[in-house]
């Protein structure tokens, strides 16, 4: 049989011309080639030729000597406009140009028996509120009374045997027991009531007149405050560390410290001083580490997990996406452009694994520390997602690590926190939607009756959905807030390591606050424009530029900022047609 195989072989190959056996004797040699370099992989059933570009990221060990003007870095991002996004262009030129001839009415001021008139209504809500919670208050507390007396009689009446029996469930019962004291106010009005469209118009309105009047507390004076009633001395605010001198002190109800000055000494001492210690912060999906620095600044860190280039697969929810590094820093970059200065400040940084992270971690932390076979030190390290050895933090190559370093803010004593829930908070299972998701009428039905929302808090969700669709992060569950610096205190948008997961598609559902309920603040609107105008990808390619580990964002994640924005804008003129110029855009004054 091999003799036969063997002459139709030599047969075939007397009939080929030398051009023919050229050509087979190059395709076997590419093939080979590409077989020696992983281009193509043979197994026992299939033949799969990879023409992806590898996912591994090789990092330069001296990145910080480098300047990075002379580094070869990719060309800005252009948006190739269709014909259809070019009609696009057109109409929302000519819809700035009519937001322009209405400026004066957009800003104009309520007079005063309007401001009267919101105030009243307003004042109405907030004290049938407070009725309500001190009428449910007093009859919690003669419920406790008489559950006290009932609890008396019961120790009186029962024996010895019954009463050794029970201890286990009367405590219990004790500590699942809400004092009336630590009740919460319920915020929202009955399901009966209802707050108008135009109400909540002239409340965001009546802001604005507000604030002339209106003082913007600091932290600086916070500590002030702090150091004259600690009498006892428990806290000692003498040494505290450099960063409250160059940063901390002048965050103030409004927003974070937005001194280019200031903010740029942080960046770079967040990405070159040396670590004192490594601990993990408690609870959450994925691992993240708190560093403290030579200085005492203490920072969060999220590893590089995944490329620039990765994209959510289309098959996963948003709760089981992997948290990115260089969404973290990209995020920061962009609140940074749209003038919101929510975000603390985020960089880059390139870590030694064995000197900066092991070398200084705890033990329980140091103990997930391990070798790969690809000779590149990794840990697991403890979380409830993707803590185990296959989605380890690995070196890339060796020790070397890239992460997202960003400032932790002051807490307690000085500063207290406030945690809310998102009103368009997804459900986080696989098959149930929440109620906004089914119901289009979500927000006057329910937001608006929120009195929480009366206020400039209305707006500054707004404020978050927006910046939360530009940067397709679907994770919005909670915000928080400096509740000691004021009732008003802005929304800080923290956590946004599953932004820039999407890079072909866009999520609108993430505009659902805007899309619902139809108002933008008028300041946010202009700076919108003021980015379509020059170019949000170029502008925010332009801010990246200073971020050690650049390039942050692929050019076609870029491209996607700019497709979102569009899109925004298209939402904001349906909003307008619906419901009239003056009902969409509102000055509040911030």
């Amino acid at each position: 049989m091999i003799v036969k195989i063997r002459r139709l072989i030599i047969n075939k190959i007397r009939h080929l011309s030398l051009a023919r056996l050229c050509i087979l004797f190059c395709l076997l040699i590419i093939l080979f080639t590409s077989y020696i370099y992983g281009l193509v992989e043979v197994s026992s059933h299939q033949v799969v030729i990879n023409i992806l570009p590898s996912n591994d990221i090789q990092i330069d060990n001296d990145y910080f000597l480098k300047n990075v003007e002379n580094q070869i870095i990719p060309k800005s991002a252009k948006t190739n406009q269709s014909k259809y996004d070019h009609l696009n262009d057109n109409k929302i030129k000519s819809f700035f140009i009519r937001v322009n001839e209405n400026r004066e009415l957009i800003e104009r001021l309520l007079t005063e028996a309007e401001s009267k008139h919101a105030a009243d209504t307003k004042n109405s809500y907030l004290s049938l509120i407070n009725e309500r919670h001190e009428k449910l208050k007093k009859e919690m507390e003669k419920e406790l009374e008489l559950l006290k007396k009932e609890e008396e009689k019961n120790k009186n009446n029962k024996n010895d045997a019954n009463q050794d029996n029970n201890d286990d469930d009367d405590e219990d019962e004790d500590e699942t027991r809400i004092d009336p004291k630590d009740l919460k106010v319920k915020t929202t009005l009955n399901d009966d009531e209802s707050v108008s469209r135009e109400e909540i118009i002239s409340f965001l309105k009546l802001e604005k007149v507000n604030r002339k009047s209106k003082h913007a507390k600091s932290v600086e004076e916070l500590l002030l405050e702090y150091k004259i009633h600690d009498k006892n001395n428990q806290y000692d605010l003498n040494y505290l560390p450099d960063i409250w001198k160059m940063y901390h002190r002048k965050i103030n109800e409004l927003k974070l410290d937005n001194d280019l000055t200031n903010v740029k000494k942080v960046l770079k001492s967040m990405s070159s001083l040396p670590v004192i210690s490594c601990v993990e912060k408690e609870r959450g999906t994925q691992i993240k580490l708190i560093l403290t620095l030579s200085d005492g600044t203490e920072v969060l860190v999220k590893p590089m997990k995944v490329a620039r280039n990765y994209e959510t697969p289309p098959d996963h929810f948003y709760f089981v996406d992997f948290e990115r590094h260089h969404a973290e820093i990209a995020a920061f970059h962009v609140d940074w452009l749209m003038g919101f200065y929510r975000v603390p400040p985020t960089v880059g940084r390139v870590f030694n694994m064995t000197t900066e992270l092991m070398q200084k971690a705890e033990p329980d932390l140091e103990r997930t520390f391990f070798v790969s076979p690809g000779g590149n030190l990794c840990f697991t390290g403890h979380c409830s997602y993707y803590c185990d050895s296959t989605h380890a933090t690995c070196g890339k190559p060796k020790d070397r690590m890239e992460g997202s370093v960003q400032l932790m803010l002051p807490g307690k004593p000085v500063v207290k926190w406030d945690t809310a829930r998102h009103p368009y908070r997804r459900t986080y299972t696989k098959r149930k939607k929440a109620e906004w998701e089914t119901n289009d009428d979500y927000c006057e039905k329910t937001v608006f009756k929120n009195t929480i929302y009366h206020s400039k808090h209305f707006l500054d969700l707004i404020d978050l959905s927006v910046f939360d669709f530009i940067t397709s992060n679907m994770d919005r569950h909670h915000y928080e807030r400096m509740i000691s610096l004021g009732n008003d205190s802005f929304m800080i948008h923290l956590d946004n390591g599953r932004s820039f997961g999407k890079i072909y598609s866009d999520e609108l559902s993430i505009l659902a606050p805007f899309k619902q309920c139809c108002l933008i603040r008028y300041s946010t609107f202009k700076r919108l424009q003021y980015l379509y105008e020059n170019g949000f990808s170029k502008l925010l390619d332009h801010s990246l530029k200073v971020d050690p580990l650049y390039p942050i964002l692929t050019d076609d994640h870029l491209k996607s900022v700019d497709r979102r924005l569009i899109l925004l804008f298209k939402e904001v003129i349906k909003c307008v047609d619906k419901k009239g110029l003056l009902n969409v855009i509102i000055d509040d004054g911030y």
